[in-house]
């Protein structure tokens, strides 16, 4: 067993290029690391303090440095994500150029949007950009995960020849930290305003010196919410988060590494839906040649009610809901505008439970000296149950209730396994870097959406139905890829030539279950099969110049929406299927890693162009008397943009940096058929023209080695974006406007020579209103909802290391 001591984070520091990739290659039988270098040694002695250091990652499924992989990825360490303060998948976007992270309903509903590429809600599409842990897609899409990470890795682009499941947008991979032949751990706890309170910590034990390793960790996180309901006289939004993970490496032979995680999540607290009222539709109004839809407006206001059952009839209804809203939809559209994103007056309840575990199962066994055999094997479960606000009223327009049945919440329980066999290696005297591999998933989901519309009472009894499904999915895929050095054929060092090719079989059934409105329906099944491609150059003209072309195609397949009729046939006949996604596309990009004017400096750029056929979006439409969801493949649609993010050490005391992406994305070819109408879509949703950010980072040291100081401040800011298909036609007035925030974080880090980190941190500093993404259904009641944004937070953390 061995003792050593460790930075702030309890990462270990390296002195080199070599030990950094020779440790990750040890401690991380996955593969999968990012490496941070905390200091960057200069050519005077000097020490150069720097945020960004040299990372090493995986996209490839093998340990590179970050600069030296030809591909647009942004890659965080486990100290970069303490100094960004990135403690969720929403805390990303601010550090991601490109990556937009969309809450259809809150912050229990998150997805990921990249190059234009994501899943709508309700659609039943598979998710176009796949988070993974540990190499294993996770299934849940909260933030439970978020603790004693290594590294998290974003991926753009299409992915398929090389990472489990094909996907159209990219991949988020998250790396949890592997046990160490060190007796190491960490505690640290945060607190701050909304009542924050979060405690984890970890401890590493080498039970058997080098032979078995065991690391445990733990995250409780509490906060209270944010947003307030006027109906109900409280706050929502409330976070409730227990998690335990337990890693466990063993090392029978020098040649076999098998590395098993288990981990458990348990969630609670309130949703925050799509609480903001954004938009809504009077009767006679039109766009576009388009009437639009009325119903929540012509529904729920004196003199249509007074009109429609009866003088005195608003009274009636006012008494039989009491605590609703007196003055109408329209008056309290106009209340919402005053008070501000953080006030919603809506009947939903909006509780959250969850509880989720999974397993990962990592066994790399080296056959030889350039070759190894890796296995992956995932299985996880994944319950949650969810009262949403999905319009944003007071007078049940839609609830996720259905008063017949008295079922309440939307429920997803999903199961899944997965298993991957790998091939590892090098040929032709290290000239050529190869992977092949066979993968299978097999995911089982069940799905009950309780609803009901428009309460009328006590004119109209209340009624409601509940879409109660299961989705069976498996996925088969065979893949190779490898990397050759053509420097011997051409005489040309650091020029190399990149192939992979992947093929992938899906088949996928449907079945309605006993509390569905059409249970009894026949069993449908799907087939799809596409291949995956990718073939490009990289040129490493020097040592710290990377350049590349690459172009790679990819698939999203199809499938079929259990919300639509039961019938096995696309949107465009009236039926539940839809056709897969295509996607292909043309990147180029520099990456600098060296100095610049003397000072340490990098530079990465991508610029791409994308292709898109079949895109899969969701409409709602009012079929028999009920709104339902429906998936559709709209035709053509193209996505373009250049990706920026740089940094430089103007003085050993300071560095300074900037991302920023510019994302032209269109459909070019708009119009489908819905149950018999034409639909046109765009401007193309969930996709900034804009985003970036800055950052400036300052150290220092006080005197008498007291601590060293590291204070950072950062900007985010990004053009307005859609949050619906058809803002040009059935669903205007859903865009979203633009924002920047403003966010700073000061640590005092050794702190009399120990391993104590203190800090305080603060995001949304001067309180801005924003919103993240919106529940579009303007067209079939009238109404859109948004979802918003968090105010200013701010709060202290300790942490020890030791």
């Amino acid at each position: 067993m061995r003792l050593r001591k460790h930075d702030g984070a309890g990462q270990r520091r390296s002195k080199s290029q070599n030990a950094l990739l020779a440790c990750c290659i040890l401690t991380s039988p996955a593969w999968s690391c990012a490496v941070y270098a905390g200091e960057v040694p200069q050519s005077d002695g000097a020490t150069q303090h720097s945020e960004s250091g040299d990372i090493v990652v995986t996209a490839r499924r093998r340990a590179e440095s970050l600069e030296r992989v030809p591909a647009a990825i942004t890659a965080f360490s486990a100290d970069q994500l303490i100094q960004r303060s990135i403690t969720t998948q929403s805390d990303l976007q601010t550090s991601v150029p490109g990556l937009t992270m969309r809450q259809t309903q809150g912050q229990n509903s998150l997805t990921y949007s990249i190059r234009g590429q994501t899943v709508d809600a309700f659609s039943g599409s598979p998710t176009a950009v796949v988070p993974y842990v540990n190499d294993v897609q996770l299934n849940n899409g909260g933030a439970a995960s978020f603790f004693d990470l290594a590294s998290i890795q974003v991926l753009k682009g299409p992915q398929g020849t090389l990472f489990g499941r094909n996907a159209t947008g990219g991949a988020v991979l998250y790396t949890t930290v592997a046990p160490t032949n060190i007796l190491e751990g960490y505690a640290q706890v945060r607190a701050g305003n909304f009542g924050l309170l979060a405690v984890q910590g970890a401890l590493n034990i080498p039970l058997v010196d080098d032979r078995v390793l065991l690391r445990v960790a733990f995250d409780i996180t509490h906060r209270n919410g944010f947003i307030f309901n006027d109906y109900y006289d409280e706050m929502i939004g409330k976070t409730s988060r227990q998690n335990g993970r337990v890693s466990l490496t063993l090392k029978p032979t020098e040649r076999l590494t098998n590395t098993t995680v288990f981990e458990y999540d348990r969630t609670g607290g309130t949703n925050t839906g799509a609480s903001y009222l954004y938009s809504l539709y009077q009767c006679g109004e039109g766009n576009n040649g388009l009437n639009l839809a009325c119903g929540a407006a012509a529904t729920y206001n004196p003199t249509a009610m007074d009109a429609t059952f009866g003088p005195g009839a608003w009274n009636q209804y006012l008494a039989a809901h009491p605590g609703t809203f007196p003055g109408g939809i329209n008056a309290l559209a106009e209340q919402q505008r005053q008070r501000g994103p953080w006030y919603t007056y809506a009947v939903s309840r909006s509780d959250h439970r969850g509880r989720d575990w999974f397993v990962t199962n990592t066994t790399n066994f080296e056959l030889g000296e350039d070759l190894t055999l890796k296995n992956i094997l995932g299985v996880s479960r994944s319950d949650t149950r969810d009262n949403q606000i999905q319009t944003a009223d007071p007078y049940g327009i839609q609830l996720t209730v259905n008063p017949t049945s008295g079922m309440s919440g939307n429920r997803a329980k999903i199961s899944q396994w997965s298993n991957e066999l790998q091939l590892q290696g090098k040929a032709f005297d290290g000239a050529l870097n190869f992977i092949v591999g066979a993968y299978y998933q097999h995911t089982k989901n069940h799905i009950s959406y309780p609803q009901s519309y428009f309460d009328l009472l006590p004119f109209v009894p209340r009624s409601g139905y509940t879409p109660d499904f299961e989705l069976k999915n498996e996925n088969e895929a065979i893949f190779a890829q490898g990397t050759y050095d053509l420097g011997s054929i051409t005489g040309l060092n650091g020029l190399r030539v990149t192939a992979g090719l992947r093929y992938t079989w899906e088949q996928v059934s449907l079945e309605h279950l006993p509390l569905s409105p059409v249970f009894g329906a026949l069993e449908q099944k799907a087939k799809f099969s596409d291949p995956s491609w990718e073939a490009g150059f990289e040129y490493q003209a020097t040592p710290t110049l990377l350049a590349y072309v690459k172009t790679r195609g990819g698939f999203r397949a199809g499938g079929l929406n259990g919300v639509a009729p039961p019938i096995p046939v696309t949107a465009d006949r009236g039926g539940d299927l839809f056709e897969s996604e295509h996607v292909k596309d043309v990147e180029a990009g520099l990456k600098y890693g060296g100095r610049a004017f003397s000072r340490p400096a990098r530079l990465n750029i991508a610029v791409f162009n994308q292709w898109i056929n079949g895109i899969q979006r969701v409409q709602f439409p009012v079929v028999n008397g009920n709104v339902i969801a429906v998936t559709v493949n709209v035709p053509r649609a193209e996505v373009r943009g250049i990706e920026i993010d740089g940094s430089i050490n103007p003085a050993p005391w300071l560095e300074i940096g900037a991302s920023g992406a510019h994302t032209n994305a269109k459909f070019t070819r708009d119009t489908t058929v819905l149950f018999g109408q034409v639909f046109k879509f765009g401007p193309y949703p969930d996709t900034p023209r804009w985003s970036g950010s800055a950052f400036a980072t300052l150290f220092a040291s006080l005197p008498q080695d007291i601590a060293k100081i590291r204070l950072r401040g950062e900007v985010y800011a990004q053009t307005g974006q859609y949050f619906s298909s058809t803002a040009g036609t059935t669903t205007p007035r859903t865009r979203l406007p633009g924002y920047a925030l403003v966010n700073a974080r000061l640590d005092l880090t050794e702190i009399k020579g120990t391993e104590l980190t203190a800090g305080i941190f603060a995001k949304n500093l001067l309180n801005k209103g924003y919103f993240l993404g919106g529940l579009p259904q303007g067209s079939a009641f009238g109404s859109n909802a948004a979802s918003v944004g968090e105010p200013r937070t701010y709060g202290v953390e300790l942490r020890y290391a030791f």
